[in-house]
């Protein structure tokens, strides 16, 4: 009796039409919607997230990524990461006196630096995300790992290598001052430059420093960075004083 409910099964199941065993379309519209569904802070929203203006859709990068890509940020900033990379971006801005538009210096896939305070963050795609203007960008390189060879100061920046301040005791064992009470680098050697702020005519404004040059600012100026293993100050041309 067994055996025969079994070849009573395999018959049934045999002969019963195909279809009843397939997903519905409906079924299969709504599994299609959830994959492709947008969200934004836990609610689905009808379309992709496109910044306005000059702002930078980022996706930021964990704080562990950085470290295994070179790049070490001071104590103070551990806090935040402040690498990610470029999802999309706005159209740019317009000088509102002459008309001239300006174009996001990014390009989505590339990776960028940016300041810890800078930015909107919010949730998209069950990821964290930041909204930043593309005038807080620091850094833009386009490999997977920032190095100094790669790394692009945005805008009129420069890559400032710095020297640790050291004293030595009087048993001739070199000690760095901490954080917290050595003064702040104000020289260095400009290992790498941006390509300049746009004027309001739409032309790309000289850089007055060039790759090689030391140039002394003001302490506190810059944002510190640690790039495999040196100090770096990423500083705008304007904070420069002077140069040799």
């Amino acid at each position: 009796r067994t055996m025969m409910n079994r070849f009573v099964l395999a018959a049934f199941v045999l002969s019963a039409p195909a279809v009843a065993f397939l997903p519905s379309r409906n079924f299969h519209h709504r599994i299609v919607s959830q994959l492709s569904a947008t969200m934004l802070e836990g609610r689905e929203i009808p379309g992709e997230l496109q910044p306005l203006s000059n702002f930078v859709l980022v996706k930021v990068k964990e704080a562990a990524a950085q470290t295994a890509g070179g790049i070490v940020l001071p104590d103070q900033a551990k806090e935040k990461p402040t690498e990610g990379t470029v999802v999309s971006t706005g159209p740019g801005k317009t000088f509102l006196e002459t008309n001239v538009a300006i174009s996001v210096p990014v390009t989505p896939g590339q990776s960028v630096l940016y300041g810890k305070y800078d930015g909107s963050k919010l949730d998209y795609n069950d990821e964290e995300h930041t909204l930043i203007r593309d005038t807080d960008i620091l850094l833009i390189y386009d490999d997977e790992e920032m190095t100094v060879e790669n790394a692009i100061p945005a805008w009129d920046r420069v890559l400032v290598k710095v020297e640790v301040e050291e004293e030595k005791t009087n048993s001739g064992i070199m000690l760095v001052q901490s954080a917290e009470f050595k003064s702040k680098a104000s020289e260095g050697q400009v290992v790498s430059i941006g390509p300049g702020k746009i004027t309001s005519t739409g032309d790309r404004a000289p850089m007055n420093i060039a790759v090689g040059d030391y140039v002394k600012f003001r302490e506190y100026a810059g944002t510190e960075i640690r790039i495999q293993g040196a100090d770096y100050l990423v500083v705008q041309a304007a904070e420069c004083l002077a140069k040799w």
